[in-house]
């Protein structure tokens, strides 16, 4: 049975804040929904409203025409509901059947897992075999992809008839994102309402029907996908239209800010770094594409000092061996992080706190920590990133996902002054307004003579900001690209080892 589900002067106050501010929208069966809006909109709020892990302060929501009261996500569950969140909440040890499972598990009498009989439960269910993953391998084995695809046949394996899906494609690779829509377009076919929340307006135009912004809290637009454009899209979104991105590009320095040859990763069976040789100067932008899993992770570790590893390295002029982390950063490297939330921020302590990271030793006097010149400092850091939040006294943990990342940007480029800027997924759940602003301080940095290395999911960025794109399939390097030779199709059939050029 379809479900029509509506909210109607739905809000959500978090003390005086409104989150969200009397939304009412409904989702038509068999459709594909996008909801719109910056970090920080109100989108996610939403729809965890929609599904029982928030209590809204009023309004209500029906289904089918009747009013329904969740105490909490279980309630949704059992009326066929379903949400796959942006970070997703599997058990890493254990298999993927397991994770499809848990909390709905099949058992014989003696409470046994009968794993073979859930399995073909679940490919019953199944649209296609698209979604067929490693049933029996565990989920720190899989990739991504085959991640997010175990989160939606947790909600399949419980019948659900409409699926929310919080930024689905944000780590995905160019191909998952493509098998991903496949499988949307499947269970569209079958009568499924999909609810994308995003901020990836090409793919709104590509595989949605219809669409609601919210800015602030407020729907504030809604429509049909075929009659939408961009531009007005982007303004609805942000309340303004974006400039368009053109910069002049000065000459790159004759200074190398990085120079490895024949870098390998000491003690990976793996080999995912593996005969990695690269240059670069000061004043250019280079790039690294790759599906993901291809050894983009454990290169940055071993430029940051984290893995060891056999070949020559110099960072800035200067020889780097194993595990000199602290090195490589006095020498003047700042890094962004792929992980902002394991890997770059501390998210119960205030944003102040967050960037000073690493930069403590310039906030002490006499050896006595100063918390006002701290103040004073980052607060100007801030500003410079735009980084919106009531109170920088607040932990980075309550900001959105943009706001977290602008604050590992201040850090890193303001406060760290770095003369090599490793950036790795720089924009990554991010959103428009964000990432026009990311874009355009890298490429200031760039003609200022900042040696930077991006590592990115998203091709579309790479063609965008780089001076060169290096390739990156299984550990070694592919192919390279000057910036006259960019072509997407070519970059991509490196990606998968099948084409592109070693210079």
């Amino acid at each position: 049975m379809s479900l029509y589900l509506e909210a109607k002067e739905l809000t959500k106050k978090f003390g005086a804040f409104s989150a969200v501010s009397g939304v009412s929208i409904d989702f038509e069966p068999g459709l594909i929904h996008a909801v719109l809006g910056e970090n920080g909109a109100g989108k996610s709020t939403l729809m965890k409203l929609l599904f029982g892990l928030y209590q809204p302060t009023s309004g209500s929501i029906e289904i089918n025409g009747e009013e329904v009261k969740w105490r909490n996500s279980m309630d949704a569950i059992s009326y066929g509901l379903g949400m796959v969140q942006q970070h997703f909440s599997l058990v890493e040890n254990l298999s993927a059947i397991d994770n499809i499972m848990l909390g709905a598990e099949v058992a014989g009498k003696t409470g046994h897992l009968r794993r073979s009989e859930a399995i073909r439960q679940i490919e019953h269910l199944l649209p296609s075999n698209s979604l067929v993953v490693p049933w029996n391998k565990a989920i720190s084995e899989l990739t991504v992809g085959q991640k997010q695809r175990v989160e939606i046949l947790k909600l399949l394996f419980r019948e659900a008839k409409v699926l929310f899906l919080d930024e689905p494609t944000a780590v995905l690779t160019p191909s998952e994102i493509d098998d991903l829509f496949d499988v949307l377009k499947q269970l569209k076919a079958q009568g499924c309402t999909i609810v994308l929340i995003t901020h990836k307006i090409n793919e709104v135009l590509q595989i949605c029907d219809t669409y609601s912004i919210l800015r602030q809290g407020r729907l504030i637009k809604r429509g049909q996908v075929a009659e939408a454009s961009v531009d007005q899209i982007v303004e609805s979104m942000i309340g303004r239209k974006l400039p368009s991105f053109a910069f002049e590009r000065n000459k790159p320095k004759d200074e190398k800010v990085l120079e490895c040859h024949r870098l390998h990763e000491v003690g990976d069976p793996h080999n995912r770094v593996n005969d990695v040789s690269m240059s670069i100067f000061g004043g250019e932008v280079v790039g690294v594409a790759g599906v993901e899993g291809s050894g983009q992770s454990h290169f940055v570790d071993i430029l940051m000092g984290l893995r060891p590893f056999c070949g020559e390295l110099k960072i800035l002029g200067q020889d780097i061996c194993s595990r000199e982390t602290q090195k490589v950063r006095e020498l003047g490297t700042g890094l962004v992080p792929e992980d902002r939330l394991h890997q770059g921020l501390w998210l119960d302590e205030s944003c102040f706190k967050n960037m000073a990271i690493g930069l403590e030793d310039q906030f002490l006097k006499h050896h006595i920590f100063q918390d006002d010149k701290l103040k004073a400092e980052t607060y100007k850091w801030a500003t410079e990133f735009d980084v919106r939040t009531s109170s920088l006294e607040n932990s980075v943990g309550s900001l959105s996902g943009g706001n977290q990342q602008k604050v590992i940007f201040a850090r890193e480029v303001v406060g760290r002054d770095p003369r090599f800027l490793i950036c790795h997924q720089p924009t990554r759940g991010v959103d428009l307004g964000a990432i026009d602003l990311i874009h355009r301080k890298l490429m200031d940095l760039r003609n200022s003579g900042l040696g930077i290395l991006v590592l990115s999911s998203e091709l579309d960025e790479l063609l965008k900001l780089c001076d060169r794109i290096f390739v990156f399939f299984e550990g070694r390097i592919s192919a390279e690209f000057s910036r006259h030779e960019f072509d997407r199709l070519k970059i991509g059939a490196a990606m998968t080892g099948a084409g592109g050029h070693v210079h």
